[in-house]
């Protein structure tokens, strides 16, 4: 075996390497929480982690791939089944949830796919990549090019998202450069032979590289710059973006996407383009908004909320009743009708989370399910067999409340120290301004109630419009709502929501952000006067609950275009408040529809199905990378296999000249002796070269054509060189260094 196949192992420089590389791809996993909907990011950095250590020890793949497989289990358990690891129900249902999903991928039903489908499929690519960093740090010695794309990965991440990477940029060029100067140490030791004795290391090269480069680093970082030279990509990207209406969309911070529910909604702005694609039919009574939870926390760019304690209460299917969550009971003295209404769910994959109008009392299914219910955001979670499972039909028994504005008029502004202390909470660096306007806006009412619709009121006359398309997305020292209130004044559901939500706690009159459906489009009236109506991803919707003492949470719409939520009479004695009838809420609602739809929609009308297009060319688009990367990583991890015999192939195909025709191949097989282990050093000439392969290979024909390659290089006459008389010798060769 040469010198040159011999590697030098540092065990401690094995570990820096591998402490690098991972600090150097974890740059890529920290901006996930801010573009996605990842709640969970140090589970997927502390998977990383352990994957990167047991690469480290170079384990035997039956040892590695079960430890490797129990922590990605271990992983999802942690994720999606909150049961102990060792009841293993959770892992039938995985299973179960695996295989529905690889149904669907194989039927190109994309959206079909669960949440633990596709978190299962990203842990397989973090393993992959832990498996790439391994080669490429201790096999191939060369990081550059991952480096190269970590930089721009990064930049474009702070260009166009809301992650700050001032600092990330730093932390990447200095792990970054250390990298590449560990890496070329060891390749000068490895190509000049030097001995370095094991579990030893020469810190002593590498501490003043780290040193230099990170000053060098924080020297760049400190210093003044120079203003930008070209002008900002952003909003003319943006403005396409809008004209094309694609991107990434609202609830994100993002660019355009298509409405629908979400869960997180810490960075809430941007534009979106409606989803008509239905989400479940409703049997119904009464017309009212379908609720799914609230969010107490703004953080200045979005909401949030604090978890409960304990989180959440276990419920029987058949009484979920929510008496003793004081946040969304209505107090005994506000009138109530009960009402039933039967849900069925379209989707391929429902939501495992219950929707109900008004108060709900009870669930009836004949599914059998778990509930869980949420006591701060009263949301309703379904499971089976300890995961996370929809429904597809049930029923719903509820209460719809009638609220005496009188009584609301005369609440008390005493209100108990649990609502204060949540529903009072603001930002600590809120604009004043916002307060001062509220104020402003109220000062002429004197109780709770006048102030809470004086604030609703306001934006309809002040000239705030609903639209989806051109609404701005807050910089990272904006205030989500001082925006919408002072600059842009163009927004939808979410900024007209948030803005009442925070203007009334400015005031203290505490409220929370709620999230669902509108009531959706009608679809026909039954035998027995019930009606039905077909919810969309477009009925997706956000509003505002107000807490009055002694009468409980009242639902506010401050949106544009969308009808009253609750049912308000002047008084429970004498009730003059005419209600609208069915049919006029109905031409109501195709009325404020249409006002949607015209504010966001140019009219024009394409003789195809456009969306439907877009969607097939981008997940087929998806695909085909997909197929090429994967084809591409296999391809790059086999290539020994068959690279010598692609180039016997292809140069038995060659027709375009001897002499060229010879020193192409000639080259190649310098290249090829490379690629197999077999190196040339730089203070070799080509015949000493030559003699080290032929002793290497037990064989002498590379001697004869290193001779006839000097003769076409250096000879008068290179045309004496005949490739039919070369072409044995070099095939020889070719198929002496296969693996």
């Amino acid at each position: 075996m040469p010198q040159y196949e011999n590697e030098q192992k540092f065990s401690v420089g094995s570990f820096l390497l591998y402490m690098l590389g991972f600090l150097l791809f974890w740059e890529w996993l920290r901006p996930l929480s801010t573009f996605t909907n990842t709640d969970y990011l140090s589970i997927f950095v502390l998977f990383s982690a352990f994957l990167f250590t047991l690469s480290y020890f170079e384990l035997s793949i039956w040892v590695a791939f079960p430890i490797k497989l129990l922590a990605l289990a271990y992983a999802l358990h942690s994720i999606y089944f909150p049961i102990s690891f060792f009841d293993f129900q959770w892992v039938s249902y995985l299973l179960n949830d695996l295989a529905g999903s690889l149904k669907n991928a194989f039927s190109r039903d994309w959206e079909g796919m669960t949440s633990i489908s596709r978190t299962f499929l990203f842990l397989v690519l973090l393993w992959l990549i832990s498996y790439l960093m391994h080669y490429w740090l201790m096999q191939a010695r060369r990081i550059f090019l991952f480096f190269i794309i970590t930089v721009l990965y990064v930049t474009v991440v702070d260009t166009f998202t809301m992650y700050d990477a001032s600092i990330a940029i730093v932390r990447t060029v200095i792990i970054g450069f250390v990298l590449l100067g560990i890496l070329r140490f060891i390749r000068i030791i490895e190509l000049k032979g030097f001995r370095v004795h094991q579990h030893q290391f020469p810190l002593m090269w590498i501490v003043p590289l780290a040193i230099l480069i990170a000053f060098s680093s924080v020297l760049g970082y400190l210093a003044p710059k120079a203003a930008p030279q070209w002008p900002d990509p952003v909003p003319f990207i943006t403005a396409v973006g809008n004209q094309t209406e694609e991107g990434d969309g609202p609830g994100n911070g993002g660019g355009i996407q298509k409405i629908g529910y979400g869960t997180n909604d810490s960075r809430l702005g941007g534009p979106f383009v409606y989803d008509d694609n239905p989400v479940f039919m409703t049997t119904i009574e009464e017309l009212h908004y379908w609720r799914v939870e609230s969010k107490e926390v703004y953080t200045g760019l979005g909401w949030d909320t604090e978890p409960a304690d304990p989180p959440s209460e276990t419920v029987q299917p058949n009484d979920v009743s929510l008496d003793s969550v004081h946040a969304v009971t209505y107090d005994n003295n506000v009138r109530s009708e009960n009402l039933t209404a039967k849900v069925e769910v379209l989707r391929n994959n429902p939501y495992p989370f219950i929707v109900y109008p008004g108060e709900l009392q009870s669930v009836e299914s004949e599914e059998n399910r778990d509930y869980q219910m949420n006591t701060i955001t009263n949301k309703l979670m379904t499971f089976e067999q300890a995961g996370e499972s929809g429904l597809e039909e049930y029923t719903i028994n509820y209460k719809v409340p009638e609220f005496s504005e009188e009584m609301l008029k005369n609440s008390s502004t005493d209100y108990p120290a649990e609502i204060t202390e949540r529903y009072l909470q603001l930002p600590e660096d809120l604009p004043e301004e916002i307060q001062e306007l509220t104020e402003e806006i109220t000062a002429d009412e004197e109780d709770p109630y006048g102030k809470a619709k004086a604030v609703e009121g306001y934006f309809s006359a002040n000239g705030f419009s609903y639209n989806t398309t051109d609404v701005a997305v807050p910089g990272r020292n904006d205030d989500y709502v001082a925006q919408f209130l002072f600059e842009s004044k163009l927004g939808y559901c979410d900024n007209f929501s948030s803005s009442m939500a925070v203007m009334l706690r400015t005031i203290g009159i505490p409220t929370r952000w709620v999230k669902g459906f509108t009531r959706g489009d009608y679809e026909q009236t039954l035998e027995d006067g019930r009606r039905m109506y077909q919810v969309t991803n477009s009925n997706a919707h956000s509003w505002v609950e107000v807490y009055f003492e002694g009468v409980g949470w009242v639902p506010f719409e401050p949106t544009q275009g969308f009808l009253d939520l609750p049912n308000f009479v002047s008084d429970y004695e004498e009730d003059n408040t005419e209600v609208d009838s069915p049919e006029e809420n109905d031409q109501q609602e195709e009325q404020a529809r249409n006002e949607e739809d015209s504010s966001g929609s140019s009219g024009f009308q394409f003789p195809i199905n456009l969306d439907k297009v877009l969607t097939w060319l981008k997940w087929t688009s998806l695909t085909l990378v997909t197929l090429l990367v994967i084809s591409g990583i296999v391809g790059f991890m086999t290539r020994k296999n068959w690279l010598h015999k692609y180039f016997l192939w292809r140069y038995r195909k060659r027709k375009d000249g001897d002499e060229r025709v010879f020193n192409d191949a000639y080259h190649r097989l310098l290249w090829l002796l490379e690629q197999y282990g077999i190196k040339k050093r730089p203070q070799q000439t080509l015949r000493e070269y030559a003699l080290e392969v032929d002793r290497y290979l037990d064989t002498g024909d590379m001697r004869i054509l290193t001779k006839k390659y000097e003769h076409t290089r250096y000879s008068n006459d290179p045309n004496q060189v005949d490739w039919s008389d070369s072409k044995e010798l070099w095939e020889n060769l070719i198929k002496k260094i296969q693996p």
